[in-house]
């Protein structure tokens, strides 16, 4: 069975130049927040956001070098103390909190391909491209037990 048999293709995703008001006003709806891809021009994937990435914005800024640092034990942040002004809702935007490096399968992989990357990377979902890394959709583990248990019968 290939991932682009399972995929769900009704991905909301953002651009660039998304601001941090209008990415959470897209997503407060939702039960959990999900993988964002965000996408340029003709649809290619350039990103994703995930809910770590929106949690970031509630650390303190630390000098590059400290965080190279191996014996410095990382503080955790208290996001209800957090410092956050109205204004960073349009002064943040999503390419400033988006990861570039970030995993993808290509539409023609098998099912086996996407889960065993899955667990590799620690993802539960991963946005799925066509061979000009135009994103077409996001499969993640539900969707293939899902298609396991219709290629079984079960459903």
């Amino acid at each position: 069975m290939k991932v682009k048999e399972l995929i769900n293709r009704g991905v909301i995703s953002v651009k660039r130049s998304t601001t941090l008001t209008e990415l959470i006003k897209l997503f407060k709806d939702f039960h959990t927040f999900p993988l964002v891809p965000v996408v340029e021009d003709g649809n290619r994937l350039v990103g994703i956001v995930s809910f770590q990435n929106l949690t970031e914005i509630f650390r303190t800024q630390e000098p590059e070098i400290l965080k190279t640092v191996p014996f410095i034990d990382e503080e955790q942040e208290d996001i209800l103390k957090a410092d956050i002004s109205p204004e960073m809702g349009n002064l943040v935007i999503v390419d400033d909190i988006m990861k570039t490096k970030f995993f993808s399968i290509q539409e023609e992989a098998s099912i086996e391909e996407a889960y065993n990357s899955m667990k590799l990377h620690s993802k539960e979902q991963l946005p799925v491209v066509d061979k000009e890394e135009r994103l077409i959709g996001i499969i993640g583990l539900f969707d293939i037990v899902l298609g396991i248990f219709k290629n079984k019968g079960v459903v």
